[in-house]
């Protein structure tokens, strides 16, 4: 379409530009140009008062700002500008103000384009602002040219006509060259090329720390127990586990270690994406196979079960060498779908080459995703997650889930469909990501020469770079199966027939701390990473807080202040039979009864009763003596109801860890949910930062489903150390527990320097619903000790009420108010823009 003949000396513009930082993950760069255009002096101007939909909008704003700069390509990567929609031309006395508004997000080194505004950003250098008169409006008569930095500084700029602040304005300026910003110290830490591969080894460290943390836990089950005959089952149990517990150890430190080094970007070579596909395709293949998932659930050599094992292993190894071989097909054959030898297209590329490269990316994915599955399977199979802690033989194998042989057939092929889907919405997601970016930078028809090639060539470089993406962001998130690892040894160690189901104790221990650095202080690790250096002490920092606090707390628990009053460990051995929890349990409910009723005297609303007599009762109950003590087991401050509620509402410590678990993923469903739309959705401009990432919708998934498994964890973490940790009622328990968790945070935001505002207050906020979800898992598993009583009540918190009393009931609800009110506090401080 025509553009008309303008005279730019009769038309009136400004153009200003803001830098605003009220995200820790990029900083948002706002441009308004305003065009005052006279309406008989050019054809095109009411054209600028219509819809921005509509093609004559376009044609006339395309002919006003068209630019013919060659910075578009000069520096890093191209980043097309959003326009916002929102902005409305007005006519007033023969002049249309045509104002246009547009803006961007940086966080990455590269050329950021703002309508006739550009910012370069390049590792390790000041930001560079330039701004360019469009085509058209060379010879018009710009009134002023303002930047404001924000919340950000000048480093240095031409002389300006005025300044307010850190603000500078320009008048009768055409061009501006060399508006140095300098960029917030933690964004440009993240984009300095010095920090790249520090932090890569930083987080290269921290999974061998993990590896180690699994191997060292594993590593004493390996040897014979002197205690038990090397035959037992339980033995042979817990060497099988601990053996591939730390088989994956040195599988999970080697991927790290290969991904990095040959997976990290490095585009030097013109077959990179070949060889780095390769490598995908191969580690995905051989982790899926070593994890063996056509073996059965029951590990015991049977005869009868080789032929059905036959038939899993060729129907999980055919579809696994299936993916694999259509990999290697694209890789090894690139020339069959049209592509060059490297993957990656310079000329566009035929409908078979784009298919190809999904094809590719999908296969790839889906080797990993099922590796994953498959070594998640082998540790629940072999660390007989499932199964009640105290059972001598395999159950029944309909209690399980499975058929006692193995998964049938049809379910195999049912998670297999799944993963499939999985990897197919993961690719799509990228295509997504790469459709966005060409249709705003396609808004007036240039893309092509916006981004230097056409929007084939350039999907299939994406797709292309995605091959060798797609392993490292599933790596990412292969901590799950570490944490599984450790879950399935801790459930082991806790299976046959116990001394003493108080505790895991000694290298029992073990697992349970790595199990709380790994799924419960990843959290932390973000924020920890603010000083890459010590991603490496991460892990060993957190498990040694949690034994500090054992070994502490252990001292001051109830029932160690119980054993200590009767020199022997009576009260355990009472506690572990079904008649004597049975009988505390009755002088419970008698203690709390009475209790109630010395209330209701003491405010006059019992009758036939005296003080007296149920303080008699209640000092006769304070004489509790189990069978084998020879004395009084009870210190002054403790009471039967205090023990009841220290031992939990299972025998086993095992069992009341998987129920504190359970209640804490419960409750963190609400947390999860909130913390994950505010790191990837609170505002517009995060949402749409969140689309235009590769990877941004799948990781807003997996950030939800990391909070919930941390809060699981943490319940997990909470339920195996109940007995053991100080404290009468529950919430004191947890924040024992809390504490633990919450000093190597402070220890590292005391070291750590420049850690913004948003980065502690979202940090701070993570601690206080921490704190909330353990205070409400523990206040539901008092309820839980007394759950043969839920018949008397019609709610659950009738029984609360009744188990705390009046009082101490009404102080825990204040102690959650406050959470509450805190953690609102912090939301408000967090989402509101810093002045």
């Amino acid at each position: 379409m025509s553009c008309g003949k303008l005279h730019p000396q009769k038309v009136d513009v400004d153009s200003g530009l803001r830098f605003l930082h009220q995200n820790p993950d990029f900083i948002e760069v706002r441009q308004v140009t305003r065009v005052k255009v006279p309406e008989k002096q050019w054809d095109l101007a009411n054209d600028l008062t219509l819809s921005p939909d509509t093609p004559k909008y376009r044609n006339a704003l395309h002919c006003l700002l068209h630019s013919n700069n060659t910075s578009r390509t000069a520096t890093g990567k191209w980043h097309p500008e959003w326009r916002s929609s929102t902005s409305q031309a007005t006519k007033r006395e023969g002049l249309v103000t045509a104002p246009y508004e547009s803006w961007n997000l940086i966080s990455s080194p590269g050329v950021f384009e703002v309508g006739p505004w550009t910012v370069t950003v390049e590792p390790d250098k000041d930001w560079t602002v330039t701004f360019r008169s469009p085509h058209a409006l060379r010879e018009a008569s710009w009134e002023k040219i303002a930047v404001d930095p924000g919340s950000l500084k000048l480093s240095d700029a031409p002389a300006a006509s005025s300044t307010n602040k850190e603000s500078r304005v320009w008048s009768g300026r055409k061009a501006l060259d060399d508006v140095k910003i300098v960029p917030p110290q933690d964004l440009a830490l993240g984009l300095s090329r010095r920090f790249a591969w520090i932090g890569s080894l930083g987080v290269l460290s921290w999974w061998v720390c993990a590896s180690i943390v699994i191997a060292w836990s594993a590593w004493p089950f390996l040897r014979p127990d002197k205690r038990k005959p090397n035959g037992s089952s339980e033995t042979a149990a817990s060497r099988i586990v601990a053996r591939t517990v730390l088989q994956w150890a040195v599988l999970s430190a080697a991927l790290g270690l290969t991904l990095l080094l040959l997976l990290h970007p490095s585009p030097s070579s013109p077959s990179v994406n070949r060889w780095r596909a390769l490598v995908g395709i191969s580690s995905g293949f051989t982790l899926a196979l070593l994890a063996q998932p056509w073996l059965s659930w029951n590990q015991e050599p049977n005869g009868s079960h080789r032929g059905p094992k036959r038939r899993k292993m060729v129907v999980v190894a055919t579809s696994v060498a299936t993916a694999a071989a259509i990999g290697l097909l694209v890789t090894l054959a690139p020339h069959r779908f049209g592509l060059p030898p490297n993957l990656t297209p310079t000329t566009p590329p035929p409908a078979s080459g784009i298919a190809g490269l999904a094809l590719l990316d999908v296969s790839m994915l889906w080797l990993w995703l099922t590796a994953m599955a498959a070594w998640a399977w082998r540790f629940a199979r072999e660390g007989r997650l499932g199964e009640a802690p105290t059972a001598t033989k395999p159950p029944h194998p309909k209690s399980l889930g499975v058929d006692g042989i193995r998964p049938p057939l049809r379910r195999i092929a049912a998670i297999g469909v799944a993963l499939a889907v999985v990897a197919v919405v993961v690719v799509a997601c990228r295509a997504l990501s790469f459709e966005l970016g060409w249709k705003r930078a396609n808004w007036m028809g240039e893309a092509s020469a916006v981004l230097g090639a056409d929007h084939r060539s350039i999907l299939g470089r994406q797709l292309a770079d995605f091959a060798s993406m797609g392993p490292t962001w599933v790596y990412a998130y292969t901590w799950v199966l570490t944490g599984i690892a450790l879950v399935a040894l801790l459930h082991n160690t806790s299976r046959g027939k116990p001394e003493t189901p108080l505790e895991p104790k000694g290298v029992h221990l073990l697992p349970l701390t790595g199990v709380f650095a790994i799924a419960v202080s990843l959290r932390g690790a973000s924020f920890a990473g603010s000083s890459a250096a010590l991603y490496g002490i991460w892990l060993p920092f957190n498990m040694i807080a949690l034994y500090a606090m054992v070994l502490a707390g252990r001292r001051w628990s109830v029932l160690s202040r119980v054993d200590r009053e009767t020199e022997t460990n009576c009260v355990v051995a009472e506690l572990s039979t079904s008649s004597g929890h049975r009988k505390l349990m009755e002088d419970a409910r008698s203690c709390r009864d009475l209790l109630h009723r010395l209330h209701l005297v003491d405010h006059g609303r019992a009758e036939g009763t005296t003080r007296r007599s149920l303080e008699t009762q209640l000092h006769t109950l304070h004489h509790w003596r189990p069978a084998e003590c020879h004395r009084d087991c009870l210190p002054d401050p403790v009471s039967v109801v205090d023990v009841a509620l220290s031992w939990g509402p299972k025998h086993h410590w095992w069992d009341n860890a998987l129920n504190a678990a359970r209640w804490a993923s419960i409750f963190g469903i609400l947390p999860s949910m909130v913390t994950s739309w505010y790191q990837k959705a609170y505002g517009a401009k995060h949402w749409t930062f969140t689309l235009n990432l590769p990877t941004g919708i799948p990781d807003t998934v997996g950030t939800f489903l990391t909070q919930e498994i941390s809060f699981a964890g943490a319940g997990l973490v909470l339920g195996a150390l109940w007995r053991v940790l100080p404290g009468e009622r529950g919430p004191m328990r947890a924040f024992n527990l809390f504490i633990a968790w919450l000093i190597p945070i402070g220890v590292v935001a005391a070291l750590s320097l420049g850690i913004g505002r948003r980065e502690l207050g979202l940090e701070v906020l993570n601690v206080v619903l921490m704190l909330m979800v353990l205070t409400l898992t523990s206040m539901w598993v008092d309820t839980d000790t007394f759950s043969h009583e839920r018949h008397f009540w019609t709610k659950r918190l009738g029984l609360l009420t009744s188990v705390y009393q009046v009082h101490g009931l009404s102080g825990q609800v204040a102690f959650l108010v406050v959470q509450a009110a805190a953690a609102v506090t912090i939301w408000h401080q967090i989402v509101t823009p810093s002045k």
